[in-house]
């Protein structure tokens, strides 16, 4: 790191410097990965954690929550500690560090939005990727990189190119909300998106979640509406891609309106009397403008939430005029995340999809209970999350269900599998509950996830569907079938 010290870094993280003022060359990382001369970021430190970072021959150590004698000790060793109230200032100015220094002149895209973010990120990376260009992404199935609550990007792009070399695109997923201990972190995908100095961001759509962050559905626009706002501050011409059909992220064109370096593309259902830049029509295919762009039958999955993932990405690939035969092709053999719809069993069939809010729930059920003859539904419940997010899915829950002809619901607090973080609380489970009691929708409870999934699978017929839905308490679902023979 060239011309800067800890002071200076101090100042600009609206941090407070303990130690020494020394110059900085290293990398940012985590405490245990660091290497002589690297900056480590942590949400909190103890002495012993100053202690070790210190005999590591680490530079300097930033946090927001300093614990013990960690002030102190940092004092006596003259190490320098950076303390800051705003632990994402130091994650955005180590991730546009990194990226000025090992990826400098790649293409840029940024994903951000309540569903459909991890797999537009991830359809890009593919079809990058494929392309045969070196390609970095964030995104995986748990989506715990898309956060500037760690440096886990900055950390990640420095392997990737001392592993990779040059880094000629990065895919960056962004969560739209983000916080700590129900404390929300202002501008989340604005602070992200702009210091990772993005040419592309994508958003999905918008739905209720997060609302244990967020004081209302207004806030919550505001931070997704983050990733238009963060181009205008790009002194280039960059790319704004929005979902026609959400009328919320539609609007977050007024935005950018009047940039003129920001082009914005929309995608949406096929209107010959409005055409979209990029469109589908249901059983055709997907369109750019008024020409065939993918066959239906060359999609890689059918349900119409991901084909909008899917029209987001072509947008993007549009925009670079990347060769439209190498993007279908990536697209006919793309092999989707874990838990994005993802078919476990046939017979009955097993589907497993991460779907743990409103939008989510309303339609993975739908598309699902187009599967199978009677319809299982086996949620788990959002633990540690608050109240008002598992309301809103509780009365997705009765909305969906009461127009399904054939159904069983199946609740899960998921005790055997969740931690301490994860745990649903007496407050959480009984705004749930109620829910359904106000509502007649009958329901089987389970403390247990794997009590609930054998369960069910034992009452299922072979012609039957069984949809497993939920966040962190049904991910481990899939091993516990496979641990029961299941599947």
């Amino acid at each position: 790191m060239s011309n800067i010290n800890t002071l200076d870094l101090a100042k600009k993280i609206e941090g407070k410097l303990y130690g020494s003022n020394i110059e900085l060359n290293g990398n940012f990382t985590f405490l245990n990965k660091a290497s002589k001369n690297d900056i480590v970021i942590r949400h909190w430190i103890n002495e012993t954690g100053i202690q070790i970072a210190h005999d590591k021959g680490v530079s300097c150590l930033i946090t927001q929550n300093p614990q013990g004698n960690a002030i102190e000790v940092a004092k006596e060793l003259n190490f320098p500690l950076i303390v800051t109230e705003h632990i994402e200032y130091a994650t955005a100015y180590a991730l546009n560090y990194s990226v000025k220094k090992y990826a400098k002149d790649a293409f840029k895209m940024s994903v951000t939005g309540t569903n459909g973010k991890s797999t537009t990120t991830h359809l890009l990376f593919t079809i990058f990727s494929d392309l045969g260009f070196n390609t970095y992404t964030n995104t995986d199935a748990e989506s715990e990189g898309n956060t500037l609550i760690d440096p886990r990007v900055s950390d990640e792009l420095t392997e990737y190119y001392n592993k990779n070399g040059n880094i000629d695109v990065i895919a960056l997923e962004v969560s739209e909300v983000q916080g700590w201990d129900d404390k929300l972190m202002n501008n989340h995908s604005c602070q992200m998106i702009n210091a990772l100095g993005a040419d592309v961001a994508i958003i999905t759509n918008a739905s209720f979640d997060h609302m244990n962050l967020v004081e209302s559905f207004d806030e919550l626009l505001y931070e997704i509406e983050g990733a238009a706002r963060a181009l205008t501050k790009q002194d280039k011409q960059t790319l704004l891609v929005l979902n026609y059909e959400d009328e919320n992220i539609r609007n977050m064109y007024n935005k950018v309106e009047n940039n003129p370096d920001v082009k914005v593309m929309f995608f949406g259902d096929y209107d010959r009397n409005n055409l979209l830049d990029i469109s589908y029509k249901e059983n055709v295919g997907i369109f750019s403008k008024d020409k065939l762009y993918v066959k239906y039958e060359d999609l890689p999955f059918t349900s119409y939430h991901f084909i909008q993932d899917i029209m987001a990405a072509i947008a993007v690939c549009e925009y670079k005029s990347l060769n439209k035969d190498d993007v279908v092709n990536s697209l006919k053999k793309y092999k989707p995340l874990a838990r994005r719809f993802i078919k476990l069993r046939e017979n009955p069939v097993i589907i497993d999809d991460f779907a743990h809010n409103p939008s989510g729930i309303h339609l993975t059920i739908e598309n699902g209970a187009k599967l199978g003859e009677h319809l299982y539904v086996i949620d788990a419940i959002r633990g540690s999350r608050g109240e008002d997010i598992n309301i809103e899915i509780a009365e997705a829950l009765v909305e969906i269900l009461k127009v399904q002809d054939n159904y069983s619901l199946i609740l899960t607090t998921s005790t055997d599998v969740v931690n301490h973080l994860n745990t649903v609380t007496d407050s959480e489970l009984a705004v749930f509950i109620k829910v359904l009691n106000d509502n007649s929708i009958s329901y089987e409870l389970f403390d247990n996830l794997e009590e609930s999934l054998i369960s069910t699978v034992n009452k299922a017929n072979e012609s039957d569907v069984i949809l497993l839905l939920g966040a962190q308490g049904m991910d481990p679902a899939r091993s516990l079938l496979e641990q029961n023979d299941i599947i």
